[in-house]
């Protein structure tokens, strides 16, 4: 018989497969599914949410170490969303000023 996951193994693949989906969100790594990598903005910022909130509600019966993991986690996942957000922004932009060019001729 297999032996169970300890809840530090059982905490940090929720953790680890909460980010994956981050970073998959994010166009950092390909989707499992289709093996294509997209950008959701809006799928990476409620994941990002959601371990923000696992974060609160579990921060207190944390150890430090699985403190310092989470908070880790969840600084490098807002600055990755900060900045593929504004990588989008920059190319609705361009592609807005080529289209006006475009119509212009």
């Amino acid at each position: 018989m297999k032996e169970k996951p300890t809840e530090k193994q059982l905490f940090d693949a929720l953790i680890s497969q909460t980010a994956y989906g981050i970073w998959v969100s994010l166009g950092k790594l390909q989707n499992p599914v289709s093996g294509e990598t997209s950008i959701d903005l809006t799928q990476a910022s409620i994941q990002i949410d959601m371990l923000g909130m696992i974060n609160n509600k579990m921060h207190a019966s944390l150890t430090d170490d699985e403190r310092e993991y989470i908070d880790k986690v969840l600084a490098e996942a807002k600055m990755n969303y900060i900045e593929v957000e504004k990588n989008e922004e920059n190319n609705a932009s361009e592609s807005l000023e080529e289209e006006n060019k475009d119509t212009e001729k």
